[in-house]
């Protein structure tokens, strides 16, 4: 009987990995003053001089993910000053950080992986070449866990995404026709060499990692990003996020962003048709008019929640007397685009409106000038979009300060000038962005699924039990800003919003919160 205990958290090294490879090659390739006081002991301050050289910004959030994984101590006394100090864990591993170079030259393959391309496994190859070498020279079973990720991932999110592998009843491995015998070779020995198969048929453990291949992602999907690490630290900084020609992001692979996180959200949603059956089996003159879903995306939970409410609810016996609003809205036009034809194809009557999460006035306006609908009158949902707002630079003249306070240690970027902002800047802004939205929720509310940090005190005793680290990569490198659970609910109260305790569900638990979702209330 294999310990999935032990290969869940194996599998949580690995995403680390995927995060931790491309600065941990970059602060560490060649000498630099920053990696040779990272490799010894001693106490130091990265201060306005120290920092000239380097984005500091970007620093900061490099610094917390080392923070985060227990090598090193971290402290922002005030923007730009920062004091750091290696912890004999870090100071270990940092002396051999230099091995991470190697497999991160493999990024551009690994980006592009598809074994539709009889050539893939060369470079596969290669890197498995590499690894033996690796196990060689070191016995750090953090740097090995870390490279093994970085290449299992990539490889079972192709295979998931591409479909060149069937498994039987007797869990032996089928390769279609579109994969080449050299490629099938690659696979199998990679399979092998970490104890996924016998010969051509899964074992317990392989079983246990295929079948989760969707967990590596979302992470997978940033490696893009990842990839531009010298760019992020040492470069100008202010097209990093840039789109193409036709509209497509640039630094993360959205399809794959999609297909990843397409298991954890079936799990959300389950928590939020809670919510949502409950409203929706209130008297009917105390329900909404109507949903709002503001960052439809794709249309996927608003098909989901009008369903729900038409199968499992007293209104969705009532729908002919008291029609249910299906607003969907987003600031990209794709987004819309695809969000009507998919509720068209539902056959869901529907309204579509451009807007942006940081303006909800301008929605409300809309709504009302062409729909005679006003936003207040709707309940409002959301998922995963509120750390995703463009940073506005709140006006901290018009709060108390001494009556706002943070343990926060989130760091982010979000200004081209690359300065570090303190934690409390960012919490006051989620403040203002409530406030904002208070007069729009105050009659139904507002129902908010959000991804959260949590503090590297905590993440460090529970390696292995949590995605912390790799969300701060993807996150802290993009411009998005996931602050911690509790400044989080804190920000909510202090703009006058409550939660409801009895729709309150914190992901995978209260004191490790990634996720969380709230009712929220006026």
């Amino acid at each position: 009987m294999i310990n999935k205990k032990k290969l869940r958290s194996d599998l949580f090294k690995h995403i680390d990995g995927i995060a931790l490879t491309a600065p941990l090659s970059c602060v560490f390739n060649g000498n630099n003053s920053i990696s040779n006081l990272l490799k010894k002991s001693n106490e130091f301050i990265l201060d306005n001089n120290t920092l000239k050289s380097i984005n500091a910004d970007y620093l900061n959030v490099t610094l917390r993910l080392f923070e985060s994984q227990g090598w090193l101590k971290r402290l922002l006394i005030k923007e730009n000053v920062i004091k750091v100090k290696s912890t004999t864990l870090g100071a270990n591993l940092f002396n051999q950080a230099n091995l991470y170079n190697t497999f991160f030259l493999f990024f551009p393959y690994l980006i592009n992986l598809n074994f539709n391309n009889p050539e893939s496994h060369k470079k596969l190859n290669e890197f498995l070449d590499r690894f033996d070498e690796l196990e060689k020279k070191t016995q750090n079973k953090t740097i090995l866990k870390h490279i093994e990720g970085l290449i299992l991932g990539p490889v079972l999110v192709a295979l998931g995404m591409q479909n060149h592998i069937t498994i039987e009843s007797n869990n032996k491995l089928i390769f279609n026709d579109s994969i080449n015998n050299e490629n099938k070779k690659f696979i199998l020995r990679l399979f092998k060499k970490f104890d996924l198969s016998n010969d051509e048929q899964l074992n317990e453990k392989g079983i246990f990692f295929y079948k989760r291949r969707a967990a590596y992602g979302v992470t997978v999907s940033y490696m893009p990003l990842f990839a531009k690490i010298e760019i992020l630290l040492f470069k100008d900084t202010s097209n990093i996020l840039v789109r193409d020609k036709n509209g497509n992001e640039l630094h993360v692979d959205r399809k794959m962003n999609v297909w990843g996180s397409g298991g954890a959200h079936k799990l959300y949603f389950k928590k939020i048709d809670e919510i949502i059956v409950e409203i929706f089996n209130r008297p009917i003159e105390l329900q909404p008019k109507g949903i709002a879903d503001m960052g439809c995306g794709d249309g996927t939970l608003l098909i989901h929640l009008y369903k729900l409410i038409k199968e499992k609810t007293d209104r969705g016996q009532n729908l002919k007397d008291y029609p249910l609003h299906i607003i969907g809205a987003d600031f990209n036009d794709e987004a819309l685009e695809v969000t009507g034809e998919n509720l068209s194809t539902e056959n869901i009557n529907h309204i579509l409106v451009k807007a942006d999460i940081g303006n909800p006035n301008n929605f409300n306006t809309v709504l009302e000038k062409k729909h005679n609908i006003k936003l207040n009158d709707l309940l409002s949902v959301r998922s995963f979009l509120d750390h995703n707002r463009i940073f506005e630079m709140p006006n901290l003249d018009n709060f108390d300060l001494n009556k706002i306070k943070t343990n926060s240690t989130a760091a982010f970027s979000c200004n081209e000038t690359n300065i570090i902002f303190e934690p409390i800047v960012f919490k006051i802004g989620l403040i203002e962005h409530f406030l904002k939205w208070k007069p729009f929720i105050s009659k139904y509310g507002l129902i908010l699924l959000e991804l959260h940090t949590i503090n590297p005190n905590i993440c460090k005793d529970n390696i292995g039990k949590t995605l912390a680290t790799a969300y701060d990569a993807t996150h802290g490198y993009s411009n998005q800003y996931i602050i911690e659970y509790e400044d989080f609910i804190d920000s909510a109260r202090l703009a006058g919003l409550k939660n409801n305790d009895d729709f309150e569900f914190n992901f995978p638990n209260k004191e490790l919160t990634t996720v969380s979702i709230n009712l929220f209330s006026v």
